[in-house]
């Protein structure tokens, strides 16, 4: 064999060797990436009074159910970038985040009674409620809902706010 071929064959395998283990550390990290990002989120559970309205500030992404208790349970950041805050006057559980919060900060809600919700900049989904009357107050922001029966309900929205329902009105 000309020495130019065995140069030839050498080089092709040591690119080849280069790039298959390129793509083995690409893969690495691209899992790693993945993995961090949809890992779940630890929630704390965090005590509350009686409320019948929810009003949330900032870039939440939250999910309400109707229970036989109040409950609500909120991620904390670990790296202390943002600080979710509750605060409940006046029949209103007040939800606001201080800090930097680039990703949604999740909750989870609990609550036997609601007739309103507000929400600023949120993604909130209502899932099994059945309510006489249901307020929705919504600036820029999403509200899903599953499984609901309200008998009355008044929408006031601004800015690019979104409604879904997605209810069997049969079953």
């Amino acid at each position: 064999m000309q020495t130019s071929k065995k140069i030839l064959i050498t080089t092709t395998g040591i690119l080849l060797a280069l790039f298959v283990g390129t793509l083995m550390v690409l893969r690495n990290d691209v899992q790693a990436i993945y993995a961090k990002h949809t890992a779940e989120v630890q929630l704390t559970a965090v005590p509350v009074e009686a409320f019948s309205v929810l009003h949330f500030s900032g870039n939440w992404d939250v999910q309400v159910r109707q229970g036989r208790s109040y409950l609500v349970k909120v991620a904390f950041d670990p790296q202390n970038s943002y600080l979710p805050q509750l605060d409940n006057s006046k029949d209103t559980l007040h939800f606001f985040i201080k800090g930097d919060s680039s990703i949604a900060v999740k909750a989870k809600v609990v609550t036997p009674v609601l007739s309103g919700v507000k929400a600023e900049n949120a993604h909130i989904t209502l899932k099994n409620f059945q309510v006489d009357s249901m307020t929705i107050k919504l600036e820029a922001s999403h509200l899903k809902g599953e499984e609901n029966k309200f008998i009355y309900t008044s929408y006031e929205t601004t800015g690019n706010s979104k409604i879904e329902f997605l209810d069997d009105p049969y079953k």
